[in-house]
């Protein structure tokens, strides 16, 4: 998976830059060293709430850290907004039914009922599945762009 690779990357040019460690990282973020190391090595994305941390900690674009876009160091970002009404926001904006994210997005419907009701959050991969389809940044759909 590329974005695995790319988000591999940056994560760890992050972390040199800012001299920090995997042990030092997990404790800030609160999680298990051994998740930060799998990070590292491309094994897997973190689950939302851990992306969410990572963005925050680093204060860098959703989709530079998930290599979709090059890097800024002028941006600034707004605090991620709850997902259910962000989505249905981003929805209404791009026109985008439900039908067609479930049909053309390849998103379950299940899952999107869950995402839209505020029942449970999408994962990264999620993310920029919904993102791509709606023609907009991960920042954008998180609400952390305008």
């Amino acid at each position: 998976m590329c974005i695995l690779s790319k988000f591999s990357e940056t994560l760890s040019a992050l972390m040199c830059e800012r001299n920090i460690k995997a042990p030092a990282l997990a404790e800030i973020l609160k999680t298990d060293r051994s998740n930060i190391t799998r990070y590292l090595h491309g094994d897997r994305l973190p689950l939302f709430h851990g992306f969410i941390a990572l963005l925050e900690f680093f204060n860098v674009s959703a989709d530079v850290l998930l290599g979709l876009a090059d890097y800024s160091s002028t941006q600034e970002f707004s605090p991620v907004a709850p997902f259910s009404s962000r989505l249905r926001a981003v929805m209404d904006e791009t026109k985008t039914s439900q039908y067609a994210l479930v049909k053309n997005a390849n998103v379950s419907g299940a899952s999107l009922y869950q995402w839209l009701f505020g029942k449970s959050v999408p994962s990264v991969e999620s993310l920029v599945k919904l993102a791509t389809y709606m023609d907009v940044s991960v920042d954008y759909l998180l609400g952390r762009t305008k």
